[in-house]
């Protein structure tokens, strides 16, 4: 079998770099979106929850669309950077209007108006994200280059996430909000703000991929799309299949903690002001820190053996949270340093295992449809992200929890409010790993597999090649 060339580390740092503005800009939407909606804009949990429901299911005709467009696109380019290129500014500035408080008294036009731009923002956000994300197996097919290549991209993705969890809402609140005088609209303009400076920050690095990283010349897809056709095709791929679940409960589970977090942490631990923005810290710093540790377990090991032991340790990590009582503020620094190395596992090791059910694609089909594969993990994630982040507010509303207008201030909340929000941060995510793990040991791929899968890739490629020289 063919040598792949190594990729260098200024491409894999390029590479990772262009997770900046998708990663910050989901960790203030999953993080701070829901505390801006129903704790400055004043919204019910129960329409908070409904904002984020809305373009779901045009997801799941836009993701695995731009993915499949993407797949054919021929340009001097590649058939994934003009996406980036033409997406990145546009995806920027509808993120901005998502922090923009219309003077609408009515709550059904607030409503319509954050369902219309999180619809515009989610479109964007697919058009830079799925092309970007379909570049790890295009630029790479070496086994462990595509650990390495996920995990400088998980390394990024982690620092804007560690930068926007510290940074974003005590700007907004303590920073900005006080230049202008303080008050309910203050708090406003300090979120409009904060959102301003991320959204400047947002679209250069895809700018910079762009005009940096050659892709390698690969032949566009040339079968026509054909969206139930090509679902049936993709889902009959049974690695695909099974990682895509273990994609889809390892990063919903990650999207529902995120959402509750910070109020779980005001409300139900009752920390003191600003200890929320230090977990936040010292989580993302640990799972930062812990990249190499992950990387080298899958070097030494394989992905599979990898996610078994990282997400196992994540599982007993939540079920101890379970049982810490309201008020123990200092043992959360120590939970959110060992949750840290659960969560960079969980962050990276999915990734990988998708990466290289793109050659057993290869093999069935004779084309290379990275892009189709990742439009459809997109979806799936922003789909259950959707729907259980609705059921979620459904949830919250249903058991009394109180919205306002005062920020991240403490809100005392009924019992069974906290109670749904310890049940969300703890219970549900242990459950739904726990089923991952289920599926992990099912996976039908290990190094030995897949590098038996390249190599009647290359014979077949080669014979291919041979049969075109006159």
């Amino acid at each position: 079998m063919s040598a792949t060339p190594r990729l260098t580390t200024a491409t894999k740092f390029i590479f990772g770099l262009g997770d900046w503005g998708t990663s910050a800009g989901a960790t203030a939407r999953n993080v701070f979106w829901f505390v801006f909606l129903t704790n400055v804009v004043g919204l019910s949990a129960g329409l908070a929850g409904g904002v984020w429901l809305v373009g779901r299911l045009w997801d799941a005709i836009n993701d695995p669309l731009v993915g499949s467009l993407s797949d054919r696109l021929h340009s001097r380019w590649g058939r994934r950077r003009p996406f980036l290129l033409f997406g990145s500014i546009p995806f920027a500035f509808t993120f901005f209007l998502m922090f923009v408080v219309p003077p609408f008294e009515s709550r059904a036009a607030l409503v319509l108006y954050y369902s219309f731009v999180f619809l515009l923002y989610d479109t964007l956000y697919t058009i830079v994200n799925v092309p970007y994300l379909a570049l790890v197996p295009e630029l790479t097919e070496e086994y462990d280059e595509r650990s390495s290549l996920t995990g400088w991209r998980t390394a990024m993705s982690f620092l804007a996430q560690l930068v926007t969890a510290g940074a974003f809402k005590l700007l907004a609140e303590n920073v900005f909000a006080p230049w202008f005088g303080g008050g309910e609209e203050a708090l406003r303009l300090g979120y409009l703000l904060a959102a301003g400076l991320w959204a400047l920050s947002m679209a250069l690095p895809f700018i910079l991929l762009v005009a940096v990283i050659r892709e390698p010349e690969q032949q566009p897809v040339s079968s026509p799309i054909r969206p139930i056709s090509n679902f049936k095709e993709a889902f009959s791929n049974k690695p695909f299949r099974i990682a895509a679940l273990i994609y889809l409960l390892c990063f919903t589970t990650g999207d529902i903690i995120l959402v509750v977090f910070v109020r779980y942490l005001i409300d139900y631990v009752r920390v003191t002001p600003g200890f929320d923005n230090i977990v936040l810290v010292v989580l993302l710093t640990a799972s930062l820190l812990s990249i190499p540790a992950v990387l080298t377990l899958m070097r030494r090991t394989n992905k599979r053996t990898a996610y078994l032991i990282s997400i196992s340790f994540m599982v007993v990590v939540l079920m101890v949270a379970a049982f810490l009582p309201p008020g123990m503020q200092d043992p959360f620094l120590v939970g959110a340093v060992l949750a840290g190395i659960g969560f960079a596992a969980m962050s990276i090791i999915p990734w990988a295992i998708v990466a290289d059910v793109i050659e057993v694609d290869e093999l069935q089909t004779g084309e290379r449809r990275e892009g189709m594969y990742t439009g459809y993990l997109v979806f799936l994630r922003k789909f259950g992200t959707g729907v259980l982040v609705f059921g979620v507010g459904q949830l919250l509303a249903a058991t009394g929890y109180i919205s306002s207008t005062t920020g991240s201030a403490y809100i005392e909340q009924p019992q069974s409010a906290l109670n749904a929000m310890r049940f969300l941060v703890t219970i549900v995510p242990a459950i739904a790993l726990t089923l991952s793990l289920i599926l992990a040991w099912r996976f039908p791929l290990d190094r030995d597999s897949y590098e038996a899968v390249r190599r009647e890739l290359e014979e077949r490629r080669a014979q291919q090649g041979s049969a075109i020289i006159p």
